[in-house]
């Protein structure tokens, strides 16, 4: 007997691809009942703990710690995200990210006050934060922690749910770690935007067990006891990421779960059929274009600051200043 989804419970299916963004055999499917799109089979938890502490890195970023250019457009792209919601990380307090990378947040966090906990599974990014940035990160998984129920204040998992293998689980139990008034920030890729940006058959990868789009990111921490917050949700809108704290209710009703899993098929069939990709503004030539017009500004900056840290410091002054322009106009 089949088992039900976890975000639906739906147990129809359809294959939408054999084979990962490398060309190495992946089955990937899509629910019938809700749009979601997933492994098959879904990884056991011993190979995905294998993966994760020694190939992921390797597989999905080709290197053993990040590249300069890498670090600078991580906490770009980071200070433009502390100043949209600094009213959400102005309440400070003791906070976690899990699945913390190459540390950009942690470093940044830190720097504006906060009381940071640092987790990272992979061994050479989690070395890679202690010995390049200074921060205690440590090696674990989330089985693996043992935080108190109430510990944190705010809990941050950037680009993490979708490796997880039974997401509503999982952030039952980050649910549990939130203090009363608490705030779950989840940010995932959108594989609907994916699906229409990426060229055919670039799309899929092991360790993104499950793929979200903005509805069913919700809906799966409405599973988990988790509403979105009202102050941001406006800002949040169409975004594959949502400040979450956990209450009851915020359930997509069936009948938009169905009309969210017949868009995805359209969105997969767009996209297993199209030779060139849709690129969300302008051209596929203007989206290149940009594209290595960033990718050069990243390397200059890189060049120019020479290591890790010291972009990484470089980042927190300015996110500083900016943050103290920001809230005296205000």
């Amino acid at each position: 007997m089949a088992e039900g989804c976890v975000l639906c419970g739906a147990t129809g299916t359809e294959v939408v691809s054999r084979t990962d963004r490398h060309g190495q055999p992946l089955m990937t499917v899509l629910c019938s009942g809700c749009g979601v799109l997933r492994n098959d089979p879904v990884p056991t938890a011993e190979e995905l703990d294998r993966f994760y502490r020694k190939d992921y890195r390797e597989s999905y970023k080709g290197a053993t710690e990040p590249r300069l250019r890498q670090v600078w457009r991580n906490l770009e792209r980071l200070k433009v995200h502390f100043i949209e919601f600094r009213d959400i990380y102005a309440r400070g307090g003791d906070w976690l990210d899990l699945g913390a990378g190459s540390g950009e947040f942690t470093f940044l966090a830190r720097h504006l006050g906060a009381e940071m906990t640092a987790v990272e599974p992979h061994e050479g990014y989690a070395a890679y934060c202690r010995e390049k940035l200074g921060l205690d990160v440590a090696g674990r998984t989330l089985e693996e922690c043992d935080f108190p129920e109430g510990r944190f204040d705010l809990i941050r998992l950037s680009h993490v749910l979708e490796h997880m293998r039974d997401p509503v689980a999982s952030l039952s139990v980050l649910r549990g770690w939130l203090r009363p008034g608490g705030v779950l920030y989840i940010e995932v890729p959108n594989i609907e935007a994916e699906a229409r940006n990426r060229l055919q058959g670039r799309l899929f990868h092991y360790g993104h067990i499950y793929n979200y789009n903005p509805l069913t990111l919700r809906h799966v921490a409405a599973r988990a006891g988790l509403v979105e917050m009202p102050e941001t949700a406006a800002r949040c809108a169409g975004r594959c990421a949502a400040f979450f704290t956990a209450d009851e209710g915020g359930l997509q009703a069936d009948e938009a779960l169905i009309a969210n899993a017949a868009r995805m098929r359209e969105v997969m069939r767009g996209h297993n059929s199209r030779r060139l990709p849709e690129p969300e503004e302008g051209t596929v030539l203007g989206r290149f274009l940009r594209s290595m017009t960033a990718r050069l500004r990243e390397a200059r900056a890189g060049q120019r600051m020479k290591t890790h840290r010291a972009i990484a410091e470089a980042a927190a002054a300015d996110l500083e200043r900016s943050l103290k322009q920001v809230m005296g106009r205000g």
